[in-house]
Parts: structure tokens; C-alpha cells; sequence
């Protein structure tokens, strides 16, 4: 009879770890995504600065344009580091978001994981 209350408690720590490893696999992939994300929008950052340096050499009263969409408007060079600076604080707002929300998948994780080994030992307790 012990082996026959064996194999339902193997049943239900299969049935946890694979759950576990399926959550596990899902949040890696979610952790790579925010990642990269954070890697691009890092680039765009830098991107936007080296602009604004490259801006900053322009006399004041020089034509600049800004894209928008499939057209150029013109635009004074004021306006256009203005719209820069605005750029890279909602980049970096993006940033924060991302990280906070790895933050949050990271606990979760371990939580599933204190869980599970919670669940063994409670297990074991029951079979001794």
C-alpha cells in the first residue's frame, strides 16, 4: 500500500516541477526580451545624445528640420533640443518600467521556486 500512496505524491511533484520549468522557461524568455529591450533603447539614447552634441555646433540661426513620419518640418534649433531632451527622459522612463517589471518577474520566479521546495519538503514530512 505505500507504493501505491507513493506514486500519487510523484504524481503531484511532476505535475509542480514541470509547471516550475514551464514558468522558468517563460520568464527567461520575458528576462532576454526586456533585455534587449533595455539594450535598444539605451542605443536610442546615446543616439539622441550624440544628435544633440552634433546640434549644439550649428550657429543659431541655421535651418533644422525634424522628422515626423514620411515628412521633414522645419524647426528652430531651440525646439529641436527641447524635443531631444523630451525624447531621452521617456526613453529612460522606459527603462524604468522594463526594469521594474523584471524586478517583479525575477520574484516571482523565486517565489514559484519557494513553493515548490516548500511543497517537497511537506511531502517528504508526510511519507516519514
Amino acid at each position: 500500500m505505500s507504493s501505491n500512496q507513493k506514486l500519487p505524491v510523484d504524481l503531484e511533484l511532476k505535475k509542480a516541477f514541470q509547471e516550475l520549468q514551464m514558468k522558468m522557461l517563460s520568464t527567461s524568455q520575458q528576462l532576454k526580451v526586456s533585455d534587449l529591450q533595455i539594450e535598444q533603447l539605451k542605443n536610442q539614447i546615446t543616439r539622441t545624445k550624440l544628435v544633440g552634441k552634433e546640434l549644439e555646433a550649428l550657429p543659431e540661426n541655421v535651418n533644422t528640420y525634424r522628422s515626423l513620419g514620411r515628412m521633414f518640418l522645419k524647426t528652430p534649433l531651440q525646439i529641436v533640443h527641447q524635443y531631444l531632451d523630451k525624447e531621452t527622459s521617456g526613453f529612460q522612463d522606459k527603462i524604468k518600467s522594463i526594469e521594474n517589471t523584471k524586478h517583479y518577474l525575477e520574484r516571482t520566479l523565486k517565489e514559484s521556486e519557494e513553493n515548490l521546495r516548500e511543497l517537497v519538503l511537506s511531502k517528504q514530512r508526510e511519507q516519514t
